[in-house]
């Protein structure tokens, strides 16, 4: 938090400072920082499998988007996920084009770092849920590990994986996770 409770109008005029990201909730501004090398290289990859998915459907099938602004609603809440997927009649938008999305994503999908796992694991989490996300994907690229949530009626499930994870939101989409752990080591390097 950078500042006390704020109108959600003062907040729209804000610009995100170098380094960070602004997001919003219920009057509090919640500063985010900039991924870590390892963050961004991850986000990277599994976006580029996400949108490979997306080329593969018919057209408004899928949308898939990074870092975009999600309204939920418009006055109180501004979060942007790493990743975002919309299906169904919410891939077909329209979008404003003044940049944000009202409602929460189909799959809201963060990325952890030391810097955002509380508030990803917790406030995001249940923010995501109060607000209709049919899933939620964490990811850990450092240690090496995903978490995949359903809705279920009072809270988010965790799904098992035995090193693959596919959704019935997204058929035929199936996500190999050593292959993305792999690819995040090779262009890191050794870490």
């Amino acid at each position: 938090e950078i500042a006390p409770r704020i109108p959600w109008e003062q907040y729209l005029r804000w610009e995100d400072p170098e380094g960070l990201r602004l997001e919003y909730d219920e009057g509090r501004v919640l500063l985010t920082p900039s991924g870590t090398t390892a963050h961004n290289v991850f986000r990277d990859i599994l976006l580029t499998a996400l949108v490979a998915y997306r080329r593969s459907r018919p057209p408004g099938d899928v949308f898939v988007v990074s870092e975009q602004s999600f309204f939920m609603p418009p006055g109180t809440r501004d979060f942007r996920p790493d990743i975002a997927v919309l299906m169904g009649e919410r891939a077909r938008g329209p979008y404003d084009p003044r940049g944000y999305i009202e409602g929460a994503p189909t799959v809201a999908i963060e990325v952890l770092s030391p810097g955002t796992e509380a508030r990803d694991l917790g406030l995001k989490a249940r923010r995501y849920f109060e607000h209709g996300s049919d899933e939620y994907w964490t990811f850990d690229p450092l240690a090496g590990h995903a978490t995949f949530r359903r809705r279920g009626d009072e809270g988010w499930v965790e799904v098992s994986t035995e090193g693959t994870y596919e959704t019935p939101l997204m058929p035929g989409f199936r996500l190999d996770l050593g292959a993305l752990w792999a690819e995040t080591r090779a262009l890191l390097g050794a870490y």
